[in-house]
């Protein structure tokens, strides 16, 4: 069993870029966590009449967009009478380096719009005309081609092209950009009115991808208010950094709320919030559990693939990161099919957890600030670039709150300065 032919399938079940979408996946790999945030939203939005608007933090890769993805099922299955849920990716609809509220508002709007059509709902033909035109009008002011008599498919399929330009990237169109969204955003809340009245329900635009910014990118973005000004539910992904930030105070104050999907603790805290040299072993459990569901597609052949003590590690130098669990385990699977191997024991693991270890790049300034957090469980100051980094993680305690530890993939790094000072 040692060759290709037995190590592809695991090897491909195990993406890390690739969170649970499909029906199929989440129904047989999705492992519900204690902290996830779905059933208060869906709470929240049984009770509210009035768009609500939400943020949802956390670190990259800490499963934010597999539990969106889940509440997109369970508000297609549970509250498919009183809402309609919309994917907006950023991730893929937007160039990173370009992107802005604009493009991010323009971007909802499209994707409404394209909902509604694809529904069949009926809205006053007027409606979309007025939007389109709007659209047409900021393409034109950012100096691109655009044809007049364009079907409305083929318009919105050219005006991706643009989105991933970006509206802002040059100073000029920068000045003049804003009234002009003003006024896409009036179109796209006539639309979004006369949707939902037409059908006696709500919009729920779910925004995913903008928590792969940079800190002062995000930081400026979420502070402003045009991104809370359509009319219908939304709730964006942010950055850890961003949601612990001391200048979150203004992004606080214009959403209903900021939910937190902190990672999956492997350690235990004390009663003080300060990390301890404890096994959690709820958490661990559940790190397990998600790469043996994984394995349990594969079929018998496959259950004991990890060596209990192999798993156990890959758990705890993951971070209680899901992606990062991910990760090691294809590592892992690698290093066993290169080996020629039939299992993956203790010494595949430590392997890969080596070569992992490289991608992590510390500078000599940046040790103080992790010791102070693995002693304290606090965060000190100018920590945003080693939260972004995922060098510190978050985790949360029913007891005592949030609380902060260095990234056990750095332990030894932090252990070695330590000694050496």
């Amino acid at each position: 069993m040692s060759n290709t032919k037995f190590w592809k399938p695991v090897y491909q079940l195990f993406k890390p870029e690739e969170p649970l979408a499909s029906e199929s996946d989440l129904r047989e790999l999705y492992v519900p966590r204690p902290d996830s945030p779905i059933e208060d939203l869906i709470e929240m939005l049984k009770l509210e009449d009035d768009p609500a608007k939400f943020l949802l933090a956390g670190h990259r890769g800490g499963g934010k967009t597999t539990e969106l993805r889940k509440l997109q099922q369970c508000i297609d299955e549970r509250l498919k009478h009183e809402c309609t849920a919309i994917w907006v990716d950023t991730a893929n609809a937007l160039e990173r380096f370009n992107i802005g509220y604009a493009e991010v508002i323009v971007l909802i709007g499209v994707e409404i719009l394209r909902t509604i059509n694809t529904l069949k709902w009926q809205i006053k033909p007027g409606l979309e005309k007025a939007l389109i035109d709007s659209l047409r009008t900021v393409i034109k002011e950012c100096d691109e081609i655009v044809e007049d008599g364009i079907s409305t498919p083929d318009f919105l399929k050219n005006l991706g092209v643009n989105l991933r330009i970006g509206f802002t990237r040059k100073q000029t169109k920068t000045q003049n950009i804003r009234p002009a969204l003003t006024e896409i955003l009036t179109r796209v809340n006539d639309i979004i009115d006369a949707a939902e009245s037409s059908q006696n329900k709500k919009l729920f635009a779910i925004v995913d991808g903008l928590d792969r910014h940079n800190y002062r990118t995000a930081l400026e973005m979420f502070a402003d208010d045009l991104m809370t000004s359509l009319n219908c539910h939304i709730i964006y992904t942010i950055p850890a950094s961003v949601r612990y930030s001391p200048h979150f105070t203004q992004p606080k104050e214009i959403f209903n709320e900021c939910l937190d999907l902190v990672n999956v603790p492997v350690f235990e805290c004390d009663e003080n919030a300060k990390p301890t040299a404890t096994p959690d072993f709820k958490g661990r459990e559940l790190l397990r559990m998600i790469i043996q569901r994984r394995l349990k597609r594969l079929g018998a052949n496959y259950t004991n693939l990890f060596a209990s003590d192999a798993l156990e590690l890959i758990s705890e130098k993951s971070g209680g990161v899901l992606r990062d669990l991910i990760r090691l385990a294809r590592k892992a699977c690698e290093i066993a099919a290169r080996h020629r191997l039939s299992q993956i024991d203790l010494t595949i693991v430590k392997d890969a957890i080596r070569e992992e270890r490289k991608t992590y790049t510390l500078r000599d300034s940046d040790y103080p600030k992790l010791e102070i957090v693995h002693r304290t469980g606090r965060l000190t100051e100018d920590t945003d670039e080693l939260l972004q980094n995922k060098f510190i993680l978050g985790y949360y305690n029913r007891d005592v709150g949030k609380w902060f530890d260095v990234n056990p993939m750095i332990f030894e790094d932090l252990e070695r300065w330590k000694r050496g000072n």
